[in-house]
């Protein structure tokens, strides 16, 4: 019942942020936080589901800090679903989150050793409410919201979200967002 409650809920939470994003009507906060502690914030939170199917998570973040201002709970949404779809669709091998300062902006990659992407299913990835699998077969669970609504927030924050990925070998999901304000 716990499972079901919390499933629930998290559906009902991004239904609410789609449909708020789609409205206009979602705020993004404006305040200086580190992306570095984000990143941990939410390797943290995945890091058990990883353990409990023997995967690493690997963690390179670039040792200059990076503070930006933005909102960090959509920050951390979006990195949240990227790493725990990582973690889900990786059998063996693990995940690496790799943060580097590029000029003005920021790359985080989410980079696995999963089941990859089909080049045809691509296009398919960020559409609300669609899964790449269907039917009574369906080996993982989504509602098919989370990566849509992570590119929205993405453009929101005046950045990019990108995937590459080899069917069969694993996927690279890459995020870049502008680092405003040095004196944040």
């Amino acid at each position: 019942v716990s499972g079901s409650a919390g499933h629930l809920l998290a559906l009902i939470n991004d239904v609410l942020d789609l449909s708020k994003i789609e409205a206009g009507q979602l705020q993004l906060a404006d305040e200086p936080f580190d992306l570095a502690s984000s990143i941990g914030k939410v390797v943290r939170i995945v890091r058990p589901a990883a353990e409990e199917k023997n995967l690493m998570i690997e963690t390179e973040i670039s040792p200059e800090p990076i503070w930006m201002r933005g909102d960090s709970r959509r920050m951390e949404q979006v990195l949240l679903n990227l790493l725990s779809n990582a973690v889900k669709f990786t059998v063996r091998g693990g995940v690496r989150v790799v943060c580097t300062l590029e000029g003005d902006h920021a790359r985080i990659r989410v980079i696995d050793t999963g089941i990859g992407i089909r080049q045809e299913d691509l296009l398919k990835l960020f559409r609300p409410f669609t899964q790449l699998e269907t039917g009574l077969t369906r080996q993982y669970e989504g509602t098919g919201l989370g990566l849509s609504i992570a590119k929205k927030l993405v453009a929101m924050m005046g950045g990019e979200l990108h995937v590459e990925s080899e069917y069969g070998r694993g996927s690279t999901f890459s995020v870049v967002v502008p680092v405003r304000g040095g004196d944040v």
